[in-house]
């Protein structure tokens, strides 16, 4: 059959019904209140997470994790099929949307004495595994994600990945299993390996959730919106762009909804997105954006939380919790 396309989940700065321009406030780890864990040691550390999507963002912040160690296990290509040796100086993300979900997940920066956690990862001690599926356009093809994949489960035993991130969507298809995309994933799942995807920027429409957000089995994140400190939950609602289920097979999703409304993470100045949207940037390492991509990349973090707290827990407990 065609190699058809597949597409990120996110796009730049507001959305959700968020009416500002100006550089929000937003503190992931505050809202989720994983930086009460954080305080109590547990931030991730000995949890590998593996995020398939446009590559790495060559900084400190993401290579080093919060005690200074070096972190990132692996810096695989699927689409040149090449694993790059690590290089600080050298990143492979021309896109950015792979780093702003990488620095969700694991942002080091600003973690530890009389510093600001502001744009702090949600689980900034996690080790790193980098899979560049999406060229600079933001598009991946199905062989290359499932080659992705392969190379998670091929390099499981000497990475020990625990769980892996899946920030992107496409339109269903064919059932769930007849999907080689979804095979794929099911096949991580088998193995072990928790698989946290997005519930696609399709809503609020009923029956819109991509895949590979409709398989049963992972954790699908639907977004959440605005946020207005102090933080209380009488402001959350689910965003407008938020896929909703059920799916064609019956399923409901997403299991969960987390903050995807104008996240502030990490991104070059130099990607694609950072280029298109200058308004959302900076002008040093953070941009924000909105989608169920974030969403995603939040719930990847808590879930690498979960197996530092809990290293025994498989797939299904995790998904359980």
């Amino acid at each position: 059959g065609a190699n058809r396309g597949v597409e990120r989940a996110a796009k730049g700065g507001k959305g959700g019904g968020g009416d500002t321009t100006t550089f929000p406030n937003l503190d992931c780890p505050q809202i989720v209140e994983a930086d009460l864990l954080h305080g109590e040691g547990i931030d991730g550390t000995g949890v590998t997470v593996a995020v398939v999507d446009s590559g790495h963002y060559s900084h400190r912040n993401l290579n080093k994790n919060a005690d200074g160690q070096t972190r990132m296990l692996a810096n695989y290509d699927a689409i040149a099929d090449v694993l790059n040796e690590y290089n600080p100086l050298a990143g492979t993300d021309s896109a950015g949307h792979g780093s702003h979900v990488s620095g969700i997940v694991a942002n080091s920066d600003n973690i530890g004495t009389n510093r600001d956690p502001r744009y702090a990862g949600v689980a900034p001690n996690a080790d790193l595994i980098s899979v560049k599926a999406f060229d600079s356009d933001g598009r991946g093809t199905y062989a290359d994600v499932i080659r992705g994949l392969q190379f998670l489960l091929d390099t499981q035993a000497t990475h020990g990945t625990d769980v892996v991130n899946l920030s992107f969507s496409a339109a269903p298809q064919s059932y769930y299993w007849d999907d080689p995309l979804n095979q794929a994933v099911m096949r991580l799942w088998q193995a072990g390996i928790v698989v946290v995807a997005s519930a696609g920027n399709e809503g609020p429409e009923p029956m819109t959730i991509g895949l590979p957000g409709n398989v049963p089995y992972v954790i699908t994140v639907g977004a959440t919106g605005d946020y207005k400190l102090p933080v209380t939950d009488t402001d959350d609602y689910v965003a407008v762009f938020s896929s909703a289920g059920p799916t064609v097979e019956g399923f409901v999703k997403p299991e969960v909804i987390a903050p995807g409304s104008q996240v502030v993470s990490m991104m070059e100045t130099s990607s694609e997105i950072a280029v298109a949207h200058p308004e959302y940037h900076d002008g040093s390492i953070y941009f924000f954006m909105s989608g169920t991509s974030q969403s995603a990349a939040v719930v990847t973090g808590i879930v690498a939380l979960m197996l530092d707290h809990s290293p025994w827990l498989s797939p299904d407990e995790v998904k359980y919790r």
